[in-house]
Parts: structure tokens; sequence; C-alpha cells
């Protein structure tokens, strides 16, 4: 496509606008010297004025002459849409550009070209030209004219599974890009079609994960045996990549030595690393606040100073082929290698723990329940808390039941001392209703900064992305020298506009705008504002940051980002990476493929299992779920305070 043709992008996009500047020259060409290229310029030209684009050198009175010129243009294109028939469609759809494929369906959607097209010559179309099915399937008018044709071609083409899942999934996730399948579809058919794909030569595991984890609805009544059928596929899948693809393993090692005299100490050997912590350090802190302290500084169930818990899965965490393989599906909880290593430390990290501590006639239990209800009273003056924690006597069993009960009732006392700084026993005890892990509420005013919009997205792509090109420059490639992140390469090498394509400057430019790059007279290009890198780079890391334990000097940068739309402030005691995380080991509330513990217990699934073993696992899992929220209500508390005080602004 010819790059000076004026294109329509979305106000989110860094290229809205783009080349608009050309309706100043563009003459109005007679009706007989225009292509169906040109048609569908003109057509993306008057999506830009009544949207109200414009360019900021245009005077009013400029404005007015190029869209009155846009709507003689514009006319250009109705007639020459209206003159598309049977006859010339398929012809007319073989000369559109490349980058004009998607704009064509606007098009024959908006001039209502399908009043032109019969369902046979559409049929043609669609088997004989090369169609991008999002495109298509992106217009009800569309979908609906041709219903019956559409619902042939789904049953007939592998690329449905991708239309269906993505159907399927815009009803659970925002944001998604609507599609529409035909009304003739039925469940029936959408179920015929997963058990033929399930049997079919060549699959996509994370296709099959969806299907796996896919909510029974009228329209996708997929049934229990179908599940399980698609699992056996997945496992099945899973094995043959074992067999001949590149398979890691990583072994995990955790010793508890006499001899050590520092606290931790880390052996990386291949792929696998032992971990060895001192005894002598442990033994000196036997005290309660201390054994809670270990949690943070020695087994690092949370990073310092932001508190966040480090269990949580997150998006960067995964590489370039778990990326491909994991489900896209906003209903299956991400568990991807980094998260499972880091959980299968933890639950080895709490039971080395737990029974170093009963060697020591110290139940964990008893620390807990000392912190919600003496600590909490004696150094904040909250309301002397009431739990009952397991009894040592009691089977791993009995004790999870307990626990998640003991669990839900400090949630409830924590947040009715958030509402009315008081607990009444009375009302709590007349409540049936349970407090929702991401409704806890918090102390601390604007204590979670999150990155939102286009921009942040852009941003934090074109700088922390290991998938944007522009970590690649050829000259600095010959020199063998190679970096995973447009960051990375900044960092290390001297970068120039003129290792890019010309178009690509527009991004630059626009993050020299927002101080994220610098760019010198020889166009040099250099890294920005380090505070705002800093933070952009932990939110693109972490998916959250805690506001107020940034230092004063971040401050003000902060609140630049928050009034630019870049970044958003909420509260509550959980950011929401470590709400997906409880809801992921508790309960179904929001995945499908959670561990939901509290749930199985609560409704006496688990008590059906006799392996005393399984339930000590679990209930060692709960226990660090118990730590956790321990944590993360101390550092509410602790924000709390320093919120009141006068002096809280100028820390550093």
């Amino acid at each position: 496509m010819d790059d000076t043709r004026v294109k329509y992008y979305e106000s989110n996009d860094i290229f809205y606008g783009y080349n608009l500047s050309k309706i100043e020259s563009l003459e109005i060409p007679s009706f007989d010297a225009i292509s169906i290229n040109d048609a569908i310029e003109y057509f993306e030209i008057k999506r830009y004025f009544e949207k109200g684009t414009r360019s900021k050198d245009w005077t009013d009175k400029q404005y007015c002459i190029y869209k009155e010129k846009s709507n003689k243009l514009y006319d250009l294109t109705m007639r020459f849409i209206n003159c598309i028939n049977d006859d010339s469609i398929i012809e007319q759809h073989e000369k559109v550009d490349e980058n004009y494929s998607s704009s064509f369906w606007s098009v024959f959607d908006i001039c209502k070209l399908y009043n032109n097209i019969s369902s046979n010559v559409f049929e043609q179309l669609i088997y004989t030209s090369h169609i991008a099915p999002f495109d298509l399937f992106s217009y009800k008018n569309i979908v609906d004219k041709y219903g019956d044709v559409l619902k042939r071609y789904l049953l007939e083409n592998d690329f449905t599974i991708r239309i269906i899942l993505h159907f399927y999934e815009q009803n659970y996730e925002k944001g998604t890009k609507k599609l529409h399948i035909p009304k003739d579809l039925s469940g029936e058919d959408i179920v015929a079609y997963f058990d033929s794909y399930i049997d079919s030569g060549h699959v996509n595991n994370n296709y099959l994960d969806e299907i796996i984890h896919m909510k029974f609805s009228k329209q996708f009544p997929v049934s229990d045996e179908l599940k399980l059928k698609a699992k056996r596929r997945y496992d099945q899948e899973i094995e043959n990549m074992s067999r001949t693809g590149v398979h890691i393993q990583q072994g995990i090692q955790l010793e508890f030595s006499q001899d050590q005299t520092v606290e931790k100490n880390i052996k990386k050997n291949d792929n696998d690393f032992c971990i060895t912590y001192g005894t002598k350090w442990l033994l000196e802190t036997l005290d309660y606040a201390s054994i809670l302290n270990n949690f943070i500084y020695i087994f690092e169930f949370a990073d310092v100073p932001q508190m966040r818990c480090l269990h949580v899965s997150k998006k960067g965490q995964a590489g370039i082929f778990e990326r491909m393989l994991q489900s896209k599906s906003s209903l299956v909880y991400p568990v991807n290698t980094v998260f499972r290593s880091r959980d299968v430390l933890a639950t080895m990290q709490m039971a080395a723990y737990y029974h170093f501590l009963q060697k020591k006639d110290i139940r964990l239990e008893e620390v807990l329940q000392w912190f919600f209800t003496e600590y909490l009273h004696n150094e904040f003056g909250c309301t002397r808390m009431r739990l009952s924690f397991p009894s040592e006597g009691a089977t791993y069993a009995e004790k999870c039941s307990t626990i998640i009960t003991v669990f839900e009732s400090a949630i409830k006392q924590f947040t009715q001392y958030v509402k009315h700084r008081k607990i009444d026993f009375e009302l709590l005890a007349m409540s049936s209703s349970s407090v929702k892990i991401e409704d806890i509420p918090c102390m601390t005013e604007n204590k979670y900064l999150y990155g939102i919009g286009c921009d942040y997205q852009w941003y934090t792509y074109w700088l922390f992305s290991d998938q944007c090109i522009f970590s690649y420059v050829q000259r600095i490639e010959e020199y063998k020298r190679n970096y995973n992140t447009f960051f990375e390469l900044l960092k290390n090498e001297k970068v120039y506009l003129t290792d890019y394509h010309e178009k690509d400057r527009l991004v630059f430019l626009k993050m020299e705008e927002a101080d994220i790059l610098r760019i010198s007279l020889e166009g040099l290009i250099t890294l920005g504002n380090p505070i705002k890198l800093f933070i952009l780079k932990d939110l693109y890391d972490n998916e959250v940051i805690s506001h107020w334990h940034y230092p004063k000097k971040a401050q003000p940068v902060i609140d630049e980002l928050i009034n630019n739309g870049i970044v958003e402030v909420k509260s509550s005691l959980l950011s929401e990476p470590e709400g997906h995380y409880f809801n992921y080991v508790l309960n179904n509330s929001e995945y499908c493929n959670g561990l939901a513990i509290r749930n199985k217990y609560a409704h006496g699934i688990q008590q059906a299992i006799d392996d005393d073993e399984f339930h000590k696992q679990n209930y060692l899992i709960l226990l660090r779920l118990f730590v956790i929220l321990a944590i993360k209500i101390n550092d509410d508390f602790c924000l709390a305070d320093e919120q009141r005080d006068s002096n809280f602004y100028e820390q550093d």
C-alpha cells in the first residue's frame, strides 16, 4: 500500500490522523478516474472529519474548507460503492490494497453494500478470496444478512475455533474486540465442532485449555465428557512435546544448616538451585514478631518496601513459548513456570519453617492468633479480635475446615473495623454474608497505582516488551550485540532517529513529549526522566505499585501520571494481582482452574479424601495465605498511621 494513503486509526492509536494533511493538496477527481482504493481512502478521510479530527496548524476556516472537500470526496465513494454489484464485487475486492482489507468491510457495512450482493455471490467471494475472518465477523449487519452462508463457512474452516472462542471470551472480558456469529449456529453445532476439533490432526493446546475450562451455557453447552476428552488430548500433546521438544525442569532444594553463619545462601547449578537457611539466625528470632518478619525478609513472601505478595502470577513472567501455549481466557488463572517454581518454593519454605518452629514448641497458629488478637490491639489500638485457631490434636482435614472459618472471620472483623473503627461482635454474629476478597477495604487512601489507558500500554510496550522491534538496530546487530528490549538498547548503545523508519519517528516524538525519551538536535535518542521510567518499569514488571512506599521526590511524577490518565489510583487491602491470587487458591468465583480449597472444604468435598498428607499440604497453603493476610494488614495499619502523621509526605 502507498504509505501516503490516508488510513483511519482509532483515537487511542499513535497513528491517529496520520497523513490526514494530504487533504490539503488532494484534488477532487472525476468519477471515472477513481479506483476502489481511492473510494476507500475518501471513506477513511470522512471518518476523521466525523470525529472532528484536525491538524493543529489548520485555522477554523481551513478546517471548514477541508471538511467540505471531504464531503465531496465521500459522495464519490458512495457513488462508486453503489455501482458495485454481483458482477463486479469479486474483481473489485481483488484490487483492494492489503492494508485496506479491514477497511473494505467497514465500507461494505456502513455503505450497506450487502443490499447489492446476493448470498450466492457473497459465498463465492469469501471462499475464493483471501478474507481476514476477524474483520468479516466484526459486523453484525453482514453476519445477520448472510447467516446461512457464514454458518457453513464457519463449520468448514480450521480458523473457526479462534472465532468461536473469541466470541465466548468477549462475554467475560471487557475491551475485547466484538465479534458476531450467525444466529443459526446453535449450541449443538458448536459442541459438535469442538468434538471434531479435539479429534483433528493438529490442535492448539491453548484452545484445548479454553474448552476444558468453559462455563456451561445454552449457547455453549459443553459437557463434562467433552471437557474430559479435551483434557486427555491436551495431556497427550504435552507428553508428545516432552518427548520431541525442549523440556526444562527446574529442581529446587531447600535446607536448614547449623553451620551456616549468614541468614540465607543460594547456589545455582544449571537449571537447579539450592537455598540454605542458617538456623543460627532463626534461633535468635523466635519471638512472635520476628517470626512473622522472617516470612518477609528471609523467606520473601513479600517484597520490601512495597510489601507486594511475591507468590502471584505476572504476565511478564511467562516466556515467549509459554505465552503461545497459555490460555488467553480471562477465566483461566495464568499458571506459568515462574509461578509454579515460586509456589513450590513457598510450599517447601512453609513446611520446613512450620516443623522447625514445632520443634521449638512454637505453633505458627499461635503466632497468627497473637498477631490478630494482641499485636494489632496493643500496637494500633484496633479492637481486640476474637479468633480461635485449630487445635494441635485435630486432623489436618479438620484443621483445614477450621482455619477457613477463622480466615473469613478475620476478614469480616478487619472489614468492620476499617468501616467503623470498632468491631461490633453482636452485629457480626447476625451477618451471614461473606466479604469478597476484592472487596476487603483498607485504611489507607489512594493506596495502589495501576497502569491504564492506551498511552500506558504503548509506552510500556515500546520500552519494555521483548516483542517490540525497536530493540533491533541493524548496525548494532552486525557487531553481535543483541538486546531484548528498547529500554536495554538505549541503556547500552547510542541510537539515532536515522536508525529507524520515518513512520516510527512519530512514536519517538510522542515519547519525547512525555519526557520518556529525549532527542538531541543530532537525532540521538536517550532515556528521559529516570523517576518516570522507574515507575513505568515497576508497573510493567509487577502490575501494581504501592503509592506511599515511594519517596517524596517521586510524588510529583506520580501526580503527573495520574493527571495524564496513565496511572489510576485505587484503594483496597489486597492489590488486584493479590486478590486474583487469593481467589485462585480459595474459590471458583473468578477462575475455572482455581484450587478452590475453601469451597471444597466448606462443601465437604475434600473431607471424603482419606489422605492425611493431602490435607496437610492444603493446610500449609491456607497458613501461607493467612501469613500474607497478616503482612498486608500490618502494612495497612502502618501506612494509615503515617498518613495521619503530618510528616508523612516528607518521607525519603
